[in-house]
Parts: C-alpha cells; sequence; structure tokens
C-alpha cells in the first residue's frame, strides 16, 4: 500500500486487494508505520478492485480513528469520491485552510492551524500557519509554520524552494537550486532539516537529508 501526494492532494493506495480485511489489516499497518512521518495529515484512500459498501466504508474509517492527528477526507473507487459513513476524528478546532490557488507576489495567507495550498507559491507570497503547510505545487515564497511555538511542525512541497522558511523560531535560507523531488522540512537538533516526501521507509531513513542555515 502506498502514500502519494500530487496536486490532488495526499492519496493512499489501496489497489490489488482480494479481500476486504486484507485491505483493512495493510491499510492498519501503514498508518502505524507513517503516522508521525504523515503528521497532520487530510488523506483520501484510492481504493480499486473492490465494491465500496458500508462495511469496507466503515472498516476504513475506524482505522482512523487511532490516529487522532490524521483526517480521512474520502473514499475513492474508480474515480468517485465517496464520503466516509461515520464520524472521522475532529480536525483541529479551525479546520485546516486549503487554498486552491496560486499564491503571487504581495499575497498572505495566514491561518491558526494547517494550511494546504494546491497550486504554486510564488516569490514574494508568504504562508503563516499554526500548524502543518503543504504546498501541492512548487514552493518559492516565504512559509512560516508553527507559529508562534510549535516546533514540531512540519513544511511540505512538492517543489521544494522557498526563499525563507520559518518553524516556531527558527529560521533558514535555503541554500543553491531545489532538489529534483518532493521535500519536507522540520526541525531537528534546533535547525531546520529537508528530506525527501515519500512513502518509502528507506528513503526517510537513508541519511538522504539537508540542513538548511540559519
Amino acid at each position: 500500500m502506498d502514500i502519494k501526494g500530487d496536486r490532488r492532494g495526499l492519496r493512499i493506495l489501496a489497489h490489488g486487494f482480494s479481500s476486504e480485511r486484507d485491505l483493512l489489516e495493510d491499510l492498519q499497518r501503514t498508518l502505524e508505520r507513517h503516522h508521525q512521518f504523515l503528521g497532520r495529515s487530510v488523506l483520501t484512500v484510492e481504493v480499486t478492485g473492490l465494491t465500496l459498501g458500508p462495511g469496507l466504508l466503515g472498516g476504513i474509517a475506524g482505522c482512523f480513528e487511532s490516529f487522532p492527528h490524521l483526517r480521512l477526507a474520502g473514499v475513492v473507487e474508480a474515480g468517485h469520491l465517496r464520503s466516509a459513513p461515520q464520524p472521522i476524528p475532529a480536525a483541529p478546532p479551525e479546520g485546516a485552510r486549503i487554498v486552491r490557488m496560486t499564491l503571487r507576489s504581495g499575497q498572505v495567507i495566514e491561518h491558526p492551524t494547517d494550511i494546504v495550498v494546491v497550486g504554486d507559491v510564488n516569490p514574494g507570497a508568504r504562508v503563516i500557519s499554526g500548524g502543518d503547510v503543504f504546498v501541492l505545487g512548487r514552493l518559492r515564497g516565504l512559509v512560516m509554520a508553527g507559529q508562534p511555538d510549535r516546533e514540531e511542525a512540519v513544511i511540505y512541497a512538492i517543489r521544494f524552494e522557498p526563499s525563507q522558511v520559518r518553524i516556531a523560531n527558527v529560521w533558514a535560507i535555503p541554500p543553491g537550486e531545489a532538489a529534483d523531488r518532493a521535500e519536507m522540512a522540520r526541525v531537528e537538533h534546533g535547525q531546520i532539516v529537508v528530506t525527501p516526501w515519500t512513502s518509502v521507509p528507506e528513503a526517510k531513513e537513508s541519511g538522504s537529508h539537508r540542513s538548511l542555515a540559519d
């Protein structure tokens, strides 16, 4: 079971299962492995090969109940979104803000919890969040996450090349060009480090990371 991030958001790909039980057991294991990496994400589960009846929908929603920081947005069957049939673990009080546009120079988006930008953040634009920031596009502006003091916040981008980043009270100005991959930034030992944004544990744990100068 894979986790993918693109302009449609974060998706868990539940493909190739022949029974509901196998799918739900694999989904539970996937969430257990990756829930810390995913932070406070909003996810869609994409299912192929099985019919989405009430039992399977309820089972998928039930898998998320053990992970209150994760939010199930819905379940996709053959490209059609199906809402979950029972309550989803509550989002932060204000809820995440989803911005479906490219932010241009001079534009500012500010929100007390998570922000998801479905588009680019151009130079001169600013995103200021009390939680995590997801940029499902090219990040070239200024991003401030975890404000004012949430140091565990994470900044994610499909293309990570910001002018400046700040997590809690830790600032950094990235040097050089961005890597040709999706990346995520977090605070480790008092400095901001950038690692690949991928669902493959080996990539995350391989030591492939770079520090950003303060």
